[in-house]
């Protein structure tokens, strides 16, 4: 639809510059429909946008990521700017006579007819102006961005410094969730082999030793394997999860780890815990497993306790011991020794728990200080992420 056509629609209105914003508003929606289909180059496309400032003035901005058209009604005029799209946000300040590019002013209200420099202008002579401006933005940003360094075209393209931090860390997330489900399936094969091959074999050795009545010490040495090698298949992959779900496996692995670290390790779990997928309830797992190694081979521990807790949509796993612990960096102190940071060795547990936080939205706490043992919080809120939802940084 031509611009002049559109005015004859829109002249009953009550301000002649209010009709014309309205008719070039949809002039360039359509021009910039047609022109981004045409343009791979996000930094190339153009938007439309329609606003109004606080002194009254009623403004129409086409812009790219580096430059801007803007159009500003008021009273019986309608001026056209050209100004860098960074100065979007300084209006009307950024509007300088310099930049001006075009004034149309009110020749007939009831035609709707403008002129340009005292000169009445027809409808095709107006789609001619504003695609003349239309085409002199798209022109000043492709020599812009031609050669523009990539960091540069990111900013440029419209991310804001969080939004381009965004972007890097949810391709980091990518990257570690797909070598966490590869070590995953090679822990899983090695489980199986180890289960169903050597341990088949160690049973087979134990029926042949009981059948040949050899000594009790044999027995008990085939028995020992047996269990141990039972032990680490369950640590490779805890293939009952998926059955018997996350209660009884964290029951288990306390249990387990009582005889590990030579300490009591308790555990207190209500009997109902929220459901979660099963690769949340994997990390899970994997999570009070490194912390439990970690005590074993850092804390010298007289006592462990694994917690859970649910308040509302809340889950809390709390992992403490009394053991050596480990000092802070001084800005955590000074948060009264609680850090996300962590020590040495907790690098699992947080990329697991970012992991879990693509999900759900959750975070982990270390609690220490030498000699005064160590305290590992994870929560979870059971609240399901909404798709698209941005994660704090």
């Amino acid at each position: 639809m031509k611009v002049n056509q559109q005015l004859e629609e829109g002249k009953e209105r009550e301000q002649p510059f209010e009709a014309l914003l309205l008719s070039l508003e949809e002039f360039f929606t359509l021009l910039v429909r047609r022109y981004n289909s045409t343009v791979e180059d996000e930094l190339l496309h153009m938007s439309v946008q329609k606003t109004t400032h606080p002194n009254g003035d009623k403004r129409l901005i086409v812009a790219t990521s580096q430059w801007a058209i803007t159009v500003r009604g008021r009273e019986e005029s309608v001026d056209c700017f050209i100004i860098p799209a960074t100065e979007i946000m300084t209006l009307p300040d950024s509007e300088l006579p310099s930049r001006n590019k075009l004034t149309l002013k009110v020749h007939d209200r009831d035609l709707g007819a403008w002129t340009v420099s005292d000169v009445v202008v027809t409808g095709d002579e107006m789609n001619a102006l504003m695609r003349g401006l239309f085409k002199d933005v798209v022109s000043r940003t492709r020599s812009d961005i031609d050669g523009m360094p990539e960091p540069l075209r990111l900013i440029a393209a419209g991310y804001s410094f969080a939004g381009v931090v965004r972007a890097l860390v949810d391709e980091k997330h990518a990257l570690v969730q797909k070598i966490v489900d590869q070590q995953e399936v090679i822990l899983n094969s090695l489980a199986r082999e180890i289960h169903d091959v050597v341990l088949g074999n160690v049973m087979l050795l134990k029926r042949s030793l009981s059948a040949n009545n050899s000594n009790e010490e044999l027995h008990d040495l085939v028995d020992e394997i047996s269990v141990k090698l039972r032990e680490i298949c369950q640590d490779l992959y805890p293939r009952d999860l998926r059955d018997c779900g996350l209660r009884p496996l964290l029951s288990e692995l306390c249990n387990s780890a009582s005889k590990h670290l030579g300490c009591p390790c308790q555990f207190e779990c209500p009997e109902e815990l929220p459901t979660f997928p099963s690769e949340v309830e994997l990390h899970i797992y994997r999570i009070a497993q490194e912390c439990l190694n970690n005590v074993a081979k850092h804390a010298d521990a007289s006592m462990t306790n694994v917690t859970i807790g649910v308040d509302h949509n809340l889950f809390i796993m709390s992992i403490s011991d009394d053991g050596k612990g480990f000092s802070l960096s001084e800005s955590s102190q000074n948060r009264g020794g609680r850090t996300t940071a962590g020590g040495s060795g907790t690098g699992i547990i947080r990329e697991r728990t970012e992991l879990i936080d693509r999900i759900f939205p959750a975070k982990v706490w270390f609690d220490s200080k030498p000699q005064k043992g160590t305290r590992v919080v994870l929560e979870i809120n059971t609240m399901l992420r909404e798709q698209g939802e941005p994660e704090p940084l």
